[in-house]
């Protein structure tokens, strides 16, 4: 008795596991589908430098520009190159925008609180995310 249910046992747990097997397979294959069908990483066109509350300017991703502002901390330097935007330097204590680095998806932002400056990459469409839900 006790090998004929070892038996059972065993055969049912390998035909689980090939059912399991079978979802996860089909399940990751959804999952890749429509992480590529509804989650799209375009690259941006513009920068948009906001400063002090207001918009300071936008500006080609694909010029090599430095922009220097003066905020109430001191000097924050932005620099666009490449098809991409970060900040270089900044006065504020912990340099967490400085330490983000570059930037070039749409929606991407990098924030400079201290000293007020933000940076936004725009393209051709909204990005979305948790934010717009």
């Amino acid at each position: 008795m006790s090998t004929l249910r070892k038996k059972i046992v065993l055969k049912l747990r390998t035909k689980f596991f090939v059912g399991d097997s079978l979802i996860i397979l089909i399940s990751l294959i959804f999952i890749v589908f429509a992480f590529k069908a509804f989650w799209h990483f375009e690259t941006g066109s513009v920068v948009q430098v906001n400063f002090q509350g207001n918009t300071y300017g936008n500006f080609s991703l694909f010029q090599d520009k430095k922009i220097s502002l003066i905020g109430k901390e001191g000097e924050s330097i932005i620099e666009i190159k490449e098809g991409r935007a970060r900040f270089k330097s900044a006065p504020c204590k912990n340099q967490y925008c400085v330490q983000q680095g570059w930037i070039h998806f749409t929606g991407q932002m990098l924030i400079c609180i201290p000293n007020e400056v933000s940076i936004e990459i725009l393209g051709k469409s909204k990005a979305y995310d948790s934010l717009n839900y």
